[in-house]
């Protein structure tokens, strides 16, 4: 708990003080992260505290992106919300939908569910492609003049205080009663129900929860970089989201918060730089998926995991 709260407040003071000494463009860019961060810390809320794992996890993100841009631009469906309740609306929709497919799906056990979300971006992405007039085709559109901020600093702070409310919303769920259920669950579902716990119940709410705050991340990020399209949905971004929480340590929230800032800032800053003053004959992708296969060997339980065992020893 101590390491915890000194993680806490280091990345409080650190982020707050950021604005101070980073150039506009890179400040634009750690916002993003945060918002991303958001999405791995859900993910992990599910896969990493219920051992449920989701492939579809995207899917959820688009949603709240798509709804929250539909909502805010007129020129759409005729309606016209102010963004931050379309932010709102944006998860609570990617909830309601999350609590539909987890009450059909997650009574399967096994491999089963896996196959049935990893179908659901897919699915939904479809949507964008049939109705296009509405949601915009391959391209998407634009909610320019109708978002919730508009300087680049305003956004940072926005991000960033979106990511300590839903750490911290989070953080209280899997410290109170609801997260040792979901741990005893994930441990061993068979004993869990014989001590009298509704396994089904709680995977349920699981992942309605991490539906949710996928969903409060991805009309945030619509918000942030005012344009919304089928990216969002695509499968890249939830490799790019497994990678994140795998290498900071699944179950622990803080690991894939870090691993989250870590993946995102090297995909679209440090290694893009550094291929290109090297001339390798490579893409990021091929190392990041390197680095992934590089931590299953040497730190199979992630960074947070191994940091914690050092240190109690």
């Amino acid at each position: 708990m101590k390491i915890s709260t000194l993680f806490a407040a280091l990345l409080i003071l650190i982020s707050a003080a950021l604005p101070l000494v980073i150039p506009e463009a890179y400040l634009y860019l750690i916002g993003l992260t945060y918002l991303f961060a958001i999405i791995v810390i859900s993910w992990d809320l599910m896969v990493g505290y219920t051992g449920q794992v989701n492939l579809g996890h995207t899917t959820f993100v688009g949603l709240g992106a798509y709804i929250a841009a539909l909502l805010q631009t007129p020129l759409r469906i005729g309606i016209a919300v102010h963004p931050a309740v379309a932010i709102i609306v944006g998860g609570l929709a990617a909830a309601l939908v999350g609590f539909v497919i987890g009450v059909i799906t997650l009574r399967l056990r096994g491999y089963y569910f896996s196959l049935v979300t990893a179908i659901l971006p897919l699915v939904f992405m479809q949507t964008v492609f049939i109705w296009r007039d509405v949601f915009g085709g391959e391209e998407g559109f634009s909610i320019a003049g109708y978002a919730l901020f508009d300087t680049t600093l305003s956004k940072y702070y926005f991000a960033l205080i979106l990511l300590l409310v839903s750490l911290a919303a989070m953080l209280k769920i899997v410290r109170s009663r609801i997260g040792l259920r979901l741990m005893a669950v994930r441990d061993s579902e068979e004993l869990a129900e014989s001590i009298g716990i509704d396994t089904t119940r709680y995977k349920v709410l699981a992942f309605v929860l991490s539906s949710f705050f996928a969903g409060i991340a991805g009309a945030a990020i619509v918000n942030y970089r005012y344009t919304v399209g089928p990216e969002l949905y695509d499968i890249p971004l939830m490799l790019l989201v497994i990678l994140s929480a795998v290498l900071g340590g699944l179950g622990t929230i803080y690991g894939p918060l870090i691993g989250a800032i870590v993946i995102y800032l090297a995909k679209n800053w440090w290694l893009r730089d550094l291929i290109s003053m090297a001339s390798l004959p490579i893409n990021d992708e091929i190392v990041l998926y390197a680095i992934l296969i590089a931590v299953g060997i040497l730190m199979p339980r992630g960074f947070f995991h191994e940091l914690q065992d050092r240190l109690k020893h």
